[in-house]
Formats: C-alpha cells, structure tokens, sequence
C-alpha cells in the first residue's frame, strides 16, 4: 500500500515546500495589492431625469463623474483604451446612473441584441455593482449592453446568481462621441441598511467587445481572489427609506396538451386553465416574503434527458424561476437540492407491486403536485444573513382498474409532505463567512422523516492569500428502513466534514483537502449526494499566468494527485493524478489540454449494487483538448476531442464534439452542438443470475456486462430578438445513446470477472440490448410589455423513445423515434407586474 500513499506524501511535500518558498519572498503576490480605494461622491437631485438615453447636463452635472477606469482584461492594470465618465444621483425614490461612454469609433460599437439576463453577447456593455451594506462580499449588479438588454445578478461570496430578477428601467442611445447608458435603480429593487448616512460600495464595468476589453472604475486585480471585496465606494447618500416593498405578479395561464400514447378509449387531447400569483413584501429594509401560490411551471425549460447506466442518480439542473431565484443564501454546499420539492413520488415504484388480482395501472403520476411555496430571506446591517425556506406538497395517488368490474382504487405513492430549510449566515471580514443550515422533511402516513443539520466557516488572512474552509454535517432519518427488511429502524445517524487548506491568491496557488462521509449519511430527502461512505483526500498546485506570456494573454496550469478510500470497512478505493494546461491565444482563441491517469488498480464498491461487493478496475489513462475561437467572428467554433484508454478488458472510449456558432446578423444567432462518444469494452453491471444447484443450493451471481455503448447528441439553441424587450428562442435537443452486449462475466468475490460458463449462457438472453431516444422541442415567444410584465407563448414537443432492438443507421433510428408515441403542449401565459407604490401614487394623483 506504500506504493498508494507515496506519490500524495511527495505532492504534499512539494506543496508545503512551495508554501514556506512563497511566503518568505516580498513578491506581491503573496498578498492583495494595495491598490487606492476610489471614491465617488453622489448628490440628491430635486429633479429627477428622464430615463431616456440622453444626459441632460443641468441635472447630471451636478456632481463630479467616476473616470479613469482601468482593465481587467486583457493586459490587466493597464488605463482603458476609451474615456468614460458615470454620474452618480439619488432622491427619496431611486438610485439614477448616469454613463457617457466616449469612443473613438463610435460606428464600431457593437450591438448584438440578446434575451434578458443573456449576459455578455456580442456587443458593448455597462454595469453598475452595488454592496448596499459595504461588507465586500453581496452586490446587486445591474448592466445593460448597447442594444439596450438588460441583465441583473446577485452577487453573494464569489457566487452569481443570474436567475435573480429585479424592476428597474434603462435607456441607451448613440451619438457621434460614442454611447450613453440612464439607468434608474429603484430602492424597491435593492436593499440597505436603515442609517441616517449610507457608505456603499461600487463599481463599474465597461465592456468595449470589438477589442474584448473589460475594464472597471475600481480596479480588480484578476490575481486577487474576489471580486466584491475590490470595490470602490459611494458616500453622499443621506436620508433615503426603504419604501413599502409590496409586489404583486398574477397570471393566467391555458394549456392545450395532445399525447399520441394513450390507451384506446382515452382522449389524447386534453386541456386546462390555471391562475394563480407571486407576491413580494418587505418585511423590513433587509428582509423579503416570496410567496408562490399555486405556481404554475408548465413552461418550464425541458431536461436534458440521459440514459443512465451508472449506480449513480442523475443530477438535472432547476429550471422552476421560484426555486432558482433570490435563493443564494439556500444553495451552499448540497444540502438543498430543490428538484426534490414536486420531484419523482417517494412510493411510485412501488404501486405495481401493490395491484391486486386483475389490476391495472391507468394512472401513476410522476411528479408531485406543489400546494404552495415560500420563502424569507435577507441580511442585517451587521452581515448576518438569515434564510427560510418552506413548501408543501400535497398527497400524490395511482390509480388502479380492476379490468373484470371496472371499479378503481388509489394506491397513496407520495404522502403529504413539508419541506423546510432554515439558514444563518455571518459574513466575516476578507471574504470569510461562517454559515449554519439546517434542512428537514416532514411526511404524513407514517411515511419516514428526514432532518440535516450543518455548518460550514471559511477564514482568510489579512491579505486575502490564504484561507481556511471546514465544515460538517449531520443526517438524521426518523422511521426509514435503512437495512431493508421491512421494518423501521428508529434514528439513523451519519455525518459528513471537509477541510481544505488552501492558498487563494496570487501566480502560484495551491490547496490541500480531505472530506468524510460516513456509511449512513444520507441528505437525499432534499439534498443531493452522489455516493456516501467515502474518505478521499487531495492536493492540488496551480500556477497562472495574469498578464500575456508568449503567444498567450493568460495562462492557467493545474496538477492535481487524490486518493479515496472507504468510511467503512477502512479500505483502499483509487488514488489518481490529473492536470490540465489551458489559456487565451493573442487572437482571442482559447486552447486547453486535460489528462488524468489511474496507476493501479482502483476497488469500486458501487458498481457491483450489493455492498460490500467490489469491483476491481484496471490501470486507465485519459487525455482530451479543447478549443474555443472568438466569438467575435460571425462564424466561432467550439471543439474538443478525447481518449481513454484501459488495457485488462481492451476497454477504450473516444469522443469528440463540435459546436459552431453562426451569427446571422444582430437579431439572429444560430448554434448548433453535436457531440459523439464510443465506449468500446464498456464493463458494467447488468444484474443477478439466481438459481438452484443440488449441491450448493441457491446461486445468486451478480452479472457484469461488456457492451460497446455509442452515443450521439445533437442540438439546435437559436434566437431572433426583435427588440430590447421581445424575442424568439428556440431549443432543440436529440439525445440517442444505444448499449448492445458482447459478452457477459460473473463477478467474483475478489472482484475480478469470469465469464459465464456455457450452461448458463442462454439465461444472458433476457439481458437486453438498450436503444434510447429522447427527443425534445421548447420554442418560446416572449414579449416585456411593462416592466416585471410578461405574454408568454410556448410550444414544447417531447418524444421517448427506449427499446432493446439496437437501430444502427442514425436516420433509420430518427424515423423510428418520431413514430414513437409524442407529447405536444400549447401554452399562453400572462404575468402582470403591481407594485403597491406606483398604485399608490396614481390613485393619490
């Protein structure tokens, strides 16, 4: 085992040698640069301007602009290439910026339109960063490009949350000296703290995209860890209140449903008509009530389906905007995984089980229907955030037909359930936090309860160079049979911590890290964990470079060496090494190189599905590239190409994938992904082969299959934007992923595979070959009529499509798949913005 443990020892020495080498030298990356705080002075205006993309100088001029904006990127320290002067204005009412962004080539300005919160398209950009309580490390950001299109995100420790949405207006226009940007910013859209003078902290950003360059009025030293914590400051704000945050959004929604699938004598058109709202309130100057009542996602964005041939779940990503927005404070580490709440019901596998005698299943819902949803959240004056989260699902039934009487009965596959998450979180100086969360499921019908509990801190020193991070869980389940014989098992326990020691600044970073889970922690009640029972450390350096070196204007190189282990018993799992060499071409094409290696022989205790079974793998090598042009071009490129490569079993895996972008002109953007992976010599589980022998009795041998797996995907994402506030995008998806078995092994107690002998071959028969295919359309129409207001339209076409008869021809299989049974779905939703204010105001006019 020395031979496992020899290569971490030596990575780890060769860390702590780096450590104490970088720390006795006066290199000033070995702490955050001293760079002057700037400040901007604001002023109360009497007259508010007009949102109008003209900068009317008896009102702008009244205070002093923000200049001498300096580059993040490329060539970063160095003074923007362009002038740009912000003002800054206040009144009892809003935040008013101001922006006149000179250019020396003002009919160069690009102006690619996008979709709201699109981020940075092909076209110039302002943003205005805001930390309303000045504790470097929460901002509200707002930015709006050229074209007019707005983005807003949440800044919360280093995290973006992009789903964030707020009501605020801005206009943007051209002129012969380049562009110019209003924005008002009204107080309901932010919070501060109730203080007679306000301190904020700010910045800039400007975004020049026909010489990709970022810069920022405060500037940002991208060798520096954080982003928040490099602000500038506004002082000059006195005598503003929190308004009445009282925010209503009704909709209506009509749905039109037509399912090519269902049984003779069932419709396959169906219909429905939904209402229901959102509603905003500010308890007080820090604290938000979000409320969803009877939510409606219909139009949510469709998965991206896989076959999954792993002991693993699947992770799929939130797309309902109630549980992806304003929820920053819910979403460290992975206690709160949200497409649990309205997810798969806890019992439906288990409904056909429960048919009696002539049963059937006509009915077996597979989500869980949301009664309502809320959710409170802000942060003190003093940093500490508070979170509380709480949703209810109501009880979910199938229904069973007993084909000789016709009478039917529910079969109870999901009780009513209460989920809960509650969270406090202290921000502390240098980008340090110390966060408690605590995340409990609560069921009816005697039907088990969950409940986690954790925390997690993170300490920086004073240069922000190096930082500490630990944190430990506990998971607690109440009435849940954890050993499978039917009964229940009182508490069980498990726990989890992580620490990580890292330096987080500068050229030369590195970090080491260990994490514990124990055999019983389990937090998939509303979390989400892959695999518990687990203890792997690791070490990783890194070495970057900021400025341009060679042909390159970054540069970015990372090795890493980990190893794992059991929680229980303590046994050897895989210890690995990995690296990847990456960075920005001078022509602004990206290139990158990734590589991993497996030395020995690794013990996979999950793959087997009957722990404490093992299965031993072999030796493996990796090794893939990447490339990326500049998206400045109409036609760009993404690619990539990879190999993998293990000798015991001739297993070997190729990929590739290609993705080019077509941008027609500034209303219309075309990208299409394509992406190939063949798995040859594929080794996985397949199941058990019980049966009787005189001799030994029962044999029960768990099945290992080789299998040549080959799987294609195919996308089309495009989008025609009419305007600043109404767009088409569509996504289209093809997913084909097919599994056909050479040969089958038995797996034996060592872990290595034997192959089937020829008396029980012909039972391998009812092992299938797999031929999957999914298949989906979104096409959306959105119109912004109001600001906060909405006109959705949505056709949504969905297809699966799982057989055993492997399709080899793809367009054979893509005409097998449309005839496959079809889901199609119209729908129209309206959502109207009310703010209590602005209601006030007319009715008082």
């Amino acid at each position: 085992m020395h031979r496992v443990f020899l290569p971490f020892a030596l990575a780890t020495g060769l860390l702590f040698n780096g450590a104490l080498t970088a720390s006795g030298t006066t290199n000033p990356d070995n702490k955050e640069k001293e760079n002057k705080v700037k400040t901007t002075v604001t002023a109360r205006t009497q007259t508010a301007p007009v949102i109008d993309g003209v900068l009317e100088p008896d009102i702008w001029h009244q205070v002093s602009p923000a200049t001498n904006f300096v580059r993040y990127d490329p060539f970063n320290g160095k003074p923007s290439s362009q002038k740009t002067e912000v003002y800054m204005l206040y009144d009892d009412e809003a935040v008013y910026i101001g922006a006149m962004l000179y250019d020396t080539a003002p009919d160069s300005i690009l102006t690619q339109l996008g979709t709201r919160d699109s981020g940075e398209n092909n076209a110039d950009m302002f943003g205005v960063y805001i930390d309303t309580y000045h504790d470097k490390q929460n901002a509200f950001s707002f930015l709006v490009s050229a074209s007019g299109v707005q983005t807003d995100i949440k800044l919360s420790q280093n995290d973006e949350d992009w789903n964030w949405n707020a009501v605020w207006a801005s206009k943007v226009s051209r002129n012969e000296k380049g562009w110019v940007v209003e924005m008002r910013l009204p107080y309901a859209a932010l919070r501060f703290p109730n203080a007679a003078v306000q301190t904020w902290g700010l910045n800039f950003m400007r975004v020049i995209r026909r010489s990709r360059e970022k810069s920022y009025w405060n500037h940002v030293d991208n060798s520096v860890q954080g982003f928040v914590n490099q602000e500038g400051r506004a002082i000059g704000i006195e005598g503003i209140k929190a308004p009445v945050r009282l925010q209503f959004t009704p909709y209506v929604s009509g749905y039109v449903n037509h399912y090519s699938g269902n049984a003779d004598g069932n419709s396959e058109m169906s219909h429905s008509v939904n209402g229901g709202m959102d509603v905003k309130y500010g308890i007080n100057d820090a604290f938000t009530l979000d409320v969803t009542l009877i939510p409606d996602f219909g139009q949510t964005q469709s998965d991206n389906q896989v076959l999954n041939l792993s002991p693993f779940e699947v992770k799929y990503s939130e797309n309902r905007q109630f549980f992806t927005e304003g929820t920053e404070l819910f979403n460290k580490g992975s206690l709160f995984y949200s497409r649990r709440i309205g997810g798969t019901p806890l019992l439906r596998g288990t409904a056909k089980g429960q048919l009696e005698a002539h049963e059937e299943l006509t009915e077996n819902p597979a989500v869980s229907s949301l009664v309502n949803a809320a959710k409170v959240s802000g942060r003190t004056r003093k940093g500490l955030g508070i979170g509380l989260f709480n949703a209810v699902t109501r009880n979910m039934f199938a229904t069973a037909v007993d084909s000789l009487t016709g009478e039917s009965r529910e079969i109870l596959t999901d009780p009513v359930t209460n989920y809960n998450v509650f969270v406090l979180d202290q921000t502390l100086p240098r980008n340090s936090f110390l966060t408690f969360t605590n995340t409990n499921v609560t069921r009816g019908k005697g039907i088990y309860d969950a409940n986690v509990s954790g925390l997690q801190v993170r300490f920086a020193d004073k240069s922000n160079t190096f930082a500490l991070r630990a944190g430990g869980n506990l998971s607690q389940l109440y009435g849940k049979d954890t050993d499978g014989d039917g009964a229940s098992d009182g508490t069980s326990l498990g726990h989890q911590y992580n620490i990580s020691l890292a330096k987080v600044s500068g050229n030369l970073l590195y970090s080491l890290n260990h994490n514990v889970e124990s055999d019983t922690y389990d937090i998939n009640d509303l979390g989400f964990l892959r695999n518990n029972n687990e203890m792997s450390s690791s070490a990783q350096v890194n070495y970057n470079f900021y400025q341009p070196i060679w042909k390159f204007l970054n540069w970015n190189n990372r090795l890493t060496v980990s190893h794992a282990m059991l929680y229980a018993p303590r046994s050897f799992s895989s210890w690995g090494l990995s690296g990847s060499s990456g960075g920005k071409l001078r022509n602004f094409t990206w290139v990158g190189v990734n590589w991993s290696v497996r030395p020995e022989d690794a013990n996979d205790y999950f793959e087997a599905r009957a722990f404490p079974r093992v299965f031993v793998k072999p030796p493996a090598y990796e090794i893939s590239g990447n490339i990326s042009t500049d998206y400045r071009k109409r036609l760009a490129l993404d690619a990539s190409l990879g190999i993998w490569q293990s000798e015991r079993y001739k297993q070997s895996s190729n990929w590739w994938s290609l993705s080019p972008r077509f941008r027609v002109n500034d209303k219309l953007l075309l990208v299409n992904g394509n992406s190939l992976n063949l798995e040859h010599h594929d080794i996985g589980y397949v199941g058990h082969d019980k049966y009787l022998l005189p001799e030994q009795g029962i044999v029960d041998n768990i099945i290992f299959g080789d299998r040549e797996v080959k799987t294609f995907t195919s996308t089309l994402s495009g989008s025609y934007i009419f305007n600043e506030n109404t767009g088409l995008t569509l996504n289209m998806r093809h997913y084909w992923s097919r599994a056909a078995y050479n040969r089958f092994f038995v797996l034996t107690e060592e872990g290595m595979l034997q192959p089937v002998s020829a008396e029980r071959q012909q039972e391998m028969d009812r092992f299938k070959d797999i031929n999957y295919n999914a298949f989906n359309i979104d096409l959306v129409y959105s119109w912004r009529f109001a600001p906060g207001s909405e006109l959705r339209v949505v056709w949504k076409n969905a297809i699966q499509d799982n057989h055993n008869q492997i399709v080899k021809d793809y367009f054979d299989n893509v005409s097998r798949t449309f005839q496959a049974p079809q889901n199609n779905n119209f729908s129209v939703k309206l959502l109207y913005f009310i703010d209590y204010i602005a209601v006030k105001n007319v009715l008082s006019a």
